[in-house]
């Protein structure tokens, strides 16, 4: 779509047929974006307040093969997944003032990106976790899809206002959004018991084998960042412009957490006084946007 703008826009301004110079229009406007936003690599990091599997009284209801593993919760274990980047769309909204060269305006906009893959667990320095993978744990994987943020900015822009319909600018802004993301992880325990070393015992062990550790949520944080916006605009008529805007939006780190879909085959519980939840963290988020930008003033 925006490259079939991008053809069209030069046929709009010619058939417009308004030549000569005309002066940037103090007072209010409202403007318009449609574009699209690509993102860069992720990376999601993961930590739970689980304990050991010997300690699950679900799992192992009579604390058999326990020691004094279960007399005080562990250290937390740490993992993480490394996303590729992903694509979708942006759309604004914007209602501000100019004056001059200057501009500052109040803008809503709305940006997706589906990331859609999925990558293999890398597992933190935890001698217990990393000890189930070598032997228990068969499949390890996770990532996020759908990544959506509402953001809402504060931007301040100046126009090279140069005497002629097309005036390039640059521009800066601080705000916050409200981001959701698709979170999954998956951890799935091997098939044969005989390859299980958390328990000795053949019963235990054939209890464990095959079983899923699975979260899946949609999880949500709000951030405050800032953006760089820069663009030219083509004045089409006194009130009317269009033209193409690029930004680059940078947010702070999100995190959120919930509880397990289900933990070892069963209910996100090991049958103690807690629910056991993850918490998942990124790196900062950012994006970059170009699309098609529309002003009216009045």
């Amino acid at each position: 779509m925006l490259r079939k703008l991008a053809v069209a826009l030069p046929s709009l301004l010619a058939a417009s047929g308004l030549g000569g110079e005309a002066s940037a229009q103090n007072g209010l406007y409202v403007g318009m974006d449609l574009g699209l936003a690509v993102t860069p690599d992720l990376v999601v990091a993961a930590t739970n307040d689980d304990w050991s599997t010997r300690c699950d009284l679900i799992t192992n209801p009579t604390q058999a093969e326990t020691g004094d593993a279960c007399n005080a919760p562990p250290p937390r274990p740490t993992w993480s997944n490394e996303v590729a980047g992903g694509s979708g769309i942006l759309a604004a909204a914007a209602v501000g003032y100019r004056w001059g060269g200057l501009r500052i305006e109040g803008e809503y906009f709305h940006r997706t990106a589906t990331h859609d893959a999925l990558s293999q667990t890398a597992i933190g320095p935890d001698a217990v976790l990393l000890a189930k993978a070598d032997q228990e744990i068969e499949i390890a994987d996770g990532g996020v899809d759908d990544v959506l943020a509402h953001n809402g900015f504060l931007n301040l822009y100046y126009d090279f206002v140069r005497g002629s319909r097309l005036t390039p600018y640059v521009g800066v802004g601080v705000g916050a959004a409200r981001v959701s993301l698709d979170y999954f992880s998956r951890w799935t325990r091997n098939d044969n018991p005989d390859e299980i070393d958390t328990f000795v015992d053949p019963l235990l062990k054939a209890r464990l084998s095959g079983t899923t550790s699975i979260g899946r949520a949609k999880l949500s944080d709000t951030l405050t960042g800032f953006q760089a916006l820069a663009g030219v605009d083509y004045r089409v008529s006194d009130a009317f412009s269009l033209g193409i805007k690029v930004r680059w939006t940078s947010l702070g780190e999100f995190e959120d957490g919930d509880e397990w879909l289900q933990l070892r085959s069963h209910e996100s519980s090991i049958g103690r006084d807690f629910r056991v939840r993850y918490v998942t963290t990124t790196s900062d988020l950012a994006s970059l946007g170009v699309g098609i930008s529309m002003k009216y003033g009045f």
